[in-house]
């Protein structure tokens, strides 16, 4: 390849990656059954929202999803932001509790972020290839 080939690849690569992730001003959580701002965030956990946690909550930082689930019905509870005091208590009688500390981690999404980023990868490949 030459340099010019080289150039445009990596220009191109830049572009599509620049134009494919998205700059996230926290830790993003899965949300459900809890109260953000002044509004309920999917009461019932039918269909978790995305939220962004606030950066800190009554002096600790928000550096945690977290996901409390029913042992005996197998439901999710509630699902949101965390300091590390939520995460460090012991668990209820027939509460689960779950920490992460990633984005999207506190659920099953059918599209893992990591797995978007490869086809991204791929597309923007793809796209080069065509323009050459």
């Amino acid at each position: 390849m030459t340099l010019h080939t080289w150039l445009v690849y990596g220009l191109g690569f830049i572009l599509v990656w620049a134009l494919c992730l998205k700059q996230v001003q926290g830790l993003q959580c899965y949300g459900c059954n809890i109260i953000q701002g002044q509004r309920y965030v999917d009461v019932g956990c039918s269909n978790p929202e995305v939220i962004t946690c606030t950066h800190s909550h009554k002096g600790f930082k928000h550096r945690f999803c977290i996901k409390t689930e029913s042992t005996a019905l197998g439901i999710i509870l509630t699902s949101g932001c965390a300091t590390s005091r939520h995460c460090q208590q012991h668990e209820l009688p027939g509460v689960r509790i779950h920490c992460c500390d990633s984005d999207l981690c506190n659920s099953a999404p059918s599209w893992h972020s990591i797995t978007l980023y490869y086809i991204c990868a791929l597309f923007s490949l793809l796209l080069l290839r065509m323009w050459l």
